[in-house]
């Protein structure tokens, strides 16, 4: 390690010690196009304090050397992390531990953030106090593009309740902005789990009292392609019932399996209507 005088090891330590406001945590394998689009909506946008994690899950080609050829490794906000291909909870839990940002901001690698978005996270967070932020976004399909709406829940429980029974999830984990700390102290993700990773984090905080407060702009730009929707839906089936059987608590005796097949026939009417879509 080449010598540091004394003047200049101040400035080094204040460099190391900086706190972006945001940690934009991105999790990804392969997707080398997509992982760009992502990339420069972050870096277009108006709100320009924050560092961008890329974790790097095993891809086939490195995500460094597809950044480097797009020339983004030239922006020192971006921080890449290669790993082993160990799955999406193992990655955002390093993106986790890497992050210095007072809040981390989970976007998907084939997701957009709108020009605006870190300014609005910004705004709404430091307004309100937020500790966890979900928001409305918007889903682009082929050409036309529509802004969904999420409801709003006045307390941990009720929202709990409509994540297990809802047939359309009220959240969206893409543009979800945590604070740092709380995620920490949940534990981050669940390796064990290799599906619905997003579901079980989300309804672990609702179960420990969490309030999730909801930002009703859109944050994100959803594609929706075939690549997004997840062929696994035994195995899918099998997480939900795992996660129904650990945080729905019912009084009533039955009450669980209940809510395992009413979530178990919204899963597989999705899937008809997908299918019949192609």
């Amino acid at each position: 390690m080449p010598a540091v005088d004394a003047a200049t090891l101040p400035l080094m330590r204040a460099v190391e010690q900086v706190t972006p406001a945001f940690s934009v945590c991105i999790a990804v394998r392969d997707r080398p196009e997509l992982l760009v689009k992502s990339i420069r909506s972050v870096l277009a946008g108006t709100f320009s304090d924050f560092e961008l994690i890329v974790v790097d899950d095993g891809s086939a080609v490195a995500v460094r050397d597809g950044l480097a050829a797009a020339g983004l490794l030239s922006d020192r906000r971006i921080r890449v992390v290669r790993q082993d291909p160990t799955g999406i909870s193992a990655a955002r839990n390093t993106a986790l531990r890497v992050a210095r940002g007072r809040v981390v901001t989970v976007l998907d690698s084939d997701d957009e953030l709108a020009p605006d978005g870190l300014a609005r996270l910004h705004e709404f967070v430091t307004r309100t106090g937020a500790r966890w932020v979900y928001t409305d976004y918007e889903e682009i399909v082929g050409d036309s593009a529509k802004v969904i709406r999420l409801p709003s829940y006045p307390d941990s429980r009720r929202m709990l309740r409509s994540v297990l029974t809802r047939p359309r999830l009220p959240f969206k984990h893409s543009g979800m902005t945590i604070d740092r700390l709380l995620l920490k102290e949940l534990g981050g993700y669940d390796e064990q789990m290799s599906i619905k990773v997003d579901v079980e984090l989300v309804l672990r905080a609702l179960s420990n009292g969490v309030h999730l407060q909801r930002l009703d702009e859109p944050i994100v730009r959803f594609h929706r392609h075939s690549g997004s929707i997840s062929r696994r839906r035994v195995a899918g089936l099998l997480a939900w019932r795992k996660m129904i059987k650990k945080y729905s608590r019912p009084r009533i005796p039955g009450l669980a399996l209940c809510i395992v097949t009413v979530r178990a026939v919204s899963e597989i009417g999705k899937w008809a209507v997908t299918a019949a879509g192609r």
